[in-house]
């Protein structure tokens, strides 16, 4: 067994004191084992260890196939694959990491080895070319599952393994699912999962791992000059609105103005049209509305950007209308002007306040919706000496590299920096570090994304959440979409049932009649998968006595020659088979391995512990060579305890009951001077407790050990009128 202090989970492929001992995490991992499953558990709660779990148990299962995790950006898939290295067992060449930087006759020779990380939309490009298969992997694992929908390369990937490979367990991971249940089936169905399991922050088993992570929102007012910005942006836009009202393309209530989202819906109707003046007037507007978006939740800095770039290039349906609008003019002079007095969006000044009362060790991660706001908060905080790293995507002429991304997550970590500011892709899955704020710049409407950003404090201490937010603006909307998606995703889960069967059940032998096991938390996953492949059903739980409960009467602790020998070393052995001997009636040990391999102990100090255990204590041992021994052997214990003697099993705390004649026994060697043995006598000779406290003293005497003295005790114990003191 796993020793009762071991704090770490122990496998043939899991590395030594690694991997912290988690009893939601072995849970999850057996689960994954029998069926298609989705997992949903807060971020920072280790979904990567129960893929590694996972993976850990195929690899044993399944010699001669492979495991791949699909993560969708190419340094969180470096991420798995050293997370992989660091904790699996086996040789350090066989875990790599593909991605698009690799060439294809590199990737050829890396899908040859047993652990792969790859990004999805290489891993589909290789199946298309038959580089690799779907039927040469037992486990799929789909890292953020919660990206499967519609066309993305997950939802390709997993039709593909379905259609090729319906015997491939899969498993996909999210801390962040959708709130609508549509999507959620969709997720489902595109993965070919059968079960969702979801844990919450106040999961029973989870809730011990979880920090409190602080919440703040601070509301602020616009200033009078970005107002009277904006009243000149909403007197350009209603022009364009007016005169896409009047082409029937849409319609203004109560004098509202149109999302930007609906405007870009629009674009393929209007597309459609020939009408030049109606094309203009809708990227005019979609290109006003985004600016109004960048005036109100972002900066003076990032809205001068925009329509810099923007007359720079002066191509474009509707750009040069822009240009010689003269509100579009007004504002854009008067948001230069402002920047050069010194002035910025008041978000930017909270910013420098909360960043100030980060202590010496503390870390911040600051979440902003759009590059240029990143770069302005960067050089904002940096003229003012803080010291402060930038995070976001590849893409474009200033997008960062995955070695600049890398780069910049090791400079928070090492302390090169305490501050970073991230867009979107610091957002999803990436262990950003111990960071104790995390700072939402703006607010956003997306429940998958507040999940995933509040997920980069509270990981491992207590966190702080502030979020910025101006009022009247879309942050305070978004606030409270945000809020109700929220709350939507738990009743989404519950609602969404999936009645396929999991494929890979070949090895997880279901029988009408199976011995129910309880097994410690502590015991290894291999043993657990042992005895649910040989029929039995498993219930991992925390025991306080034993290893494994088989019925009402046996419990079964498992020890390891070399755990056998530390046992004896320091003194936990006797104490463990005492405590068993006090909570069950027939306790067994199995004693797993070989004998000679024990070290550290003297011969005779090793066999007199189990010529005491099976002597003094009257515990039978049980040698067994490996886990399969073991496992069989418990099942074959199990099922004849409960299947063929119909005993029941439940799980004891404390002592065992007693029986009638032990109680009895009890009672009367309460008398001082009569021991277990003497009490045994009188009960057999008199019949009964009664009989012994109502017996003269001569009956009393005629019992072989009761002399008169001891006589006259009984009686007068039994006639003494009670008086407490």
């Amino acid at each position: 067994m796993v020793d009762q202090t071991q704090e770490f989970v122990v496998h043939k492929f899991v590395k030594p004191n690694t991997i912290e001992l988690r009893k939601y995490q072995i849970d999850l991992a057996s689960e994954c084992l029998e069926n298609n499953l989705l997992i949903i558990i807060p971020t920072g709660l280790g979904k990567t260890v129960i893929a590694a779990l996972t993976i850990a148990e195929h690899l044993k299962l399944f010699p001669d196939k492979k495991c791949l995790i699909l993560a969708p950006t190419r340094v969180l898939v470096h991420q798995h694959n050293d997370f992989l290295t660091k904790h699996l067992n086996v040789e350090e060449n066989d875990i790599v990491a593909i991605t698009g930087e690799d060439s294809p006759k590199s990737r050829r020779e890396k899908w040859g080895k047993r652990i792969v990380s790859s990004t999805p939309q290489i891993f589909k490009n290789d199946l298309n070319h038959e580089i690799i298969s779907p039927t040469d992997f037992s486990l799929l694992i789909f890292d953020e599952a919660h990206k499967a929908i519609g066309s993305h390369p997950y939802c390709i990937i997993g039709k593909k393994f379905f259609n090729d490979n319906p015997n491939c367990r899969v498993i996909g991971l999210t801390a962040s699912p959708p709130s609508n249940k549509e999507k959620l089936k969709e997720i489902m169905e595109h993965l070919n999962l059968a079960k969702i399991e979801a844990r919450d922050e106040k999961s029973r088993d989870v809730k011990d791992y979880v920090y409190k992570t602080d919440v703040e929102w601070i509301r602020l007012d616009l200033p009078p000059i970005i107002i009277e910005i904006r009243r000149a942006l909403k007197e350009a836009l209603s022009i364009r609105l007016r005169k896409l009202e009047d082409a029937g393309l849409l319609k203004i209530r109560d004098g509202k103005f149109v999302s930007l989202k609906t405007l870009l819906e629009l674009r393929k109707e209007v597309e459609k049209s020939n009408i030049s003046e109606i094309r203009s007037s809708l990227f005019s507007a979609i290109r006003l509305a985004h600016a109004m978006n960048l005036l109100e939740t972002q900066s003076l800095s990032s809205f001068v950007k925009f329509f810099e770039r923007l007359f720079v290039r002066s191509r474009g349906i509707g750009v040069r209308d822009l240009m010689e609008d003269h509100s579009v003019k007004e504002a854009y002079e008067t948001a230069k002007g402002a920047l050069e007095l010194g002035i910025e969006h008041p978000k930017v000044q909270e910013l420098e306040k909360i960043v100030s009362s980060l202590k010496n060790d503390e870390k911040a991660i600051i979440f902003a919706s759009y590059r240029d706001s990143v770069e302005s908060i960067h050089n904002k905080l940096s003229s003012k000496g803080f010291k402060v790293g930038q995070l976001i995507g590849k893409s474009g002429k200033t997008g960062q590299s995955q070695e600049e991304q890398v780069k910049a997550l090791e400079g928070l970590k090492s302390g090169s920096f305490n501050i970073l500011t991230a867009t979107q892709v610091g957002e999803e899955g990436l262990d950003v570090s111990d960071c104790n704020y995390v700072v939402f710049y703006d607010n956003i409407p997306s429940a998958i994304r507040f999940i995933q950003r509040r997920g980069r404090t509270g990981r491992r201490a207590p966190g702080r959440l502030i979020i910025l937010m101006t009022k009247g603006t879309k942050d305070e909307a978004y606030y409270w979409v945000s809020k109700r998606r929220l709350k939507e995703i738990k009743e989404v889960i519950k609602e969404v049932e999936v009645k396929k069967k999991g494929p890979l059940d070949d090895y997880v032998k279901e029988q009408k009649e199976a011995p129910l096991i309880y097994v410690d938390c502590r015991e290894t996953i291999g043993i657990i998968e042992n005895l649910r492949n040989l029929g039995a059903r498993v219930e991992v739980k925390s025991l306080d006595t034993g290893d494994f409960i088989l019925s009402d009467d046996v419990v079964v602790e498992r020890k390891t020659i070399d755990d056998f020998t530390k046992s004896i070393m320091d003194g936990r052995l006797f104490k463990q088979i005492i405590a068993m001997k006090d909570a069950y009636r027939r306790p067994i040990m199995i004693l797993q391995g070989e004998l000679r391999d024990a070290v550290g102990i003297g011969e005779s100090a090793f066999f007199g512990a189990i010529a005491s255990i099976i002597s003094d204590f009257q515990v039978p041992i049980i040698i067994s060579h490996d886990e399969e021994e073991t496992s069989k052997m418990i099942y074959h214990i199990a099922r004849r305890e409960q299947m063929e003697v119909k005993k029941e099993v439940r799980v004891r705390e404390g002592k065992k009951p007693f029986s009638i004649d032990e109680i009895q026994r009890y009672i009367v060697s309460g008398v001082p001077s009569i021991d277990a043995i003497l009490a045994d006598r009188l009960l057999k000779e008199l019949g009964s407790v009664e009989r012994v406290f109502t017996a003269s003293e001569e009956e009393l005497k005629r019992v072989k050990g009761i002399g008169e003295k001891l006589a006259k005790r009984i009686r007068e114990l039994s006639k003494a009128k009670y008086e407490p003191k």
